[in-house]
C-alpha cells in the first residue's frame, strides 16, 4: 500500500502544500513542532473548544484525527488559522480517502475555532486520483537525499523550522 512506504501522515500531506522543505525535514525525523509556540497555541485551542470530544484518534499509526463525530461520520480537523487552507483541505481529504480504503465512508469538517468558522470537506470527482498523485510526489520528496531548497516567503517567519532554515 502506498501509505506505508514511507509512512505518509496527514501532517505530511498538509506540509506538501505549505512547504516541501518542511515536509522533507519532518518526514526525515527532523522535527521542530515540540518547541513551537504556534503549535502549542493550536493544542490549547483544541483543548479549550473541544474538551468534551474523544480527540486524537490514531488509526494504524498512520493518521491522527483530531476528533470524529460517530453519529454523522465526520472527521474533524482543528486549525488555529486558515492561512494554509488548501493544505488543510487536502489533509482532511486524505483522511477521508484513507478511511474509505479501510471500508468506511466519512465526510470532513475543518474547524477554525478562533475564527468561528467551519469548512465542510468531501471527496469530489477526481480527488482520489489527485491524492494518489500527491502521495507519489510526497514519496519522491521524502526519499530525496537532501531537503528541497528553502523558499523565502512571508509564512516562513511563523514556521517552527524558521531558525533551522534561516540561521
Amino acid at each position: 500500500m502506498i501509505f506505508e512506504n514511507p509512512r505518509i501522515t496527514g501532517v505530511m500531506v498538509n506540509y506538501y502544500f505549505h512547504c516541501k522543505r518542511q515536509l522533507w525535514l519532518f518526514a526525515n525525523q527532523i522535527t521542530m513542532e515540540h518547541s513551537s509556540e504556534l503549535v502549542l497555541i493550536g493544542k490549547i485551542l483544541s483543548d479549550a473548544f473541544y474538551k468534551n470530544r474523544d480527540r486524537d484518534i490514531n488509526i494504524d499509526n498512520m493518521i491522527m484525527i483530531d476528533w470524529f463525530d460517530f453519529d454523522g461520520g465526520i472527521v474533524h480537523e482543528v486549525k488555529k488559522s486558515d492561512s494554509f487552507e488548501e493544505g488543510h483541505i487536502w489533509q482532511v481529504k486524505y483522511y477521508i480517502y484513507y478511511l474509505k480504503k479501510k471500508g468506511m465512508n466519512a465526510k470532513g469538517k475543518i474547524n477554525y475555532p478562533k475564527l468561528r468558522r467551519e469548512i465542510y470537506v468531501e471527496l469530489g470527482v477526481g480527488d482520489e486520483e489527485k491524492i494518489v498523485e500527491l502521495l507519489n510526489e510526497i514519496v519522491e520528496i521524502v526519499r530525496g537525499e537532501i531537503p528541497p531548497v528553502k523558499t523565502n516567503r512571508v509564512e516562513c517567519k511563523g514556521c517552527s523550522y524558521f531558525e533551522f532554515c534561516w540561521s
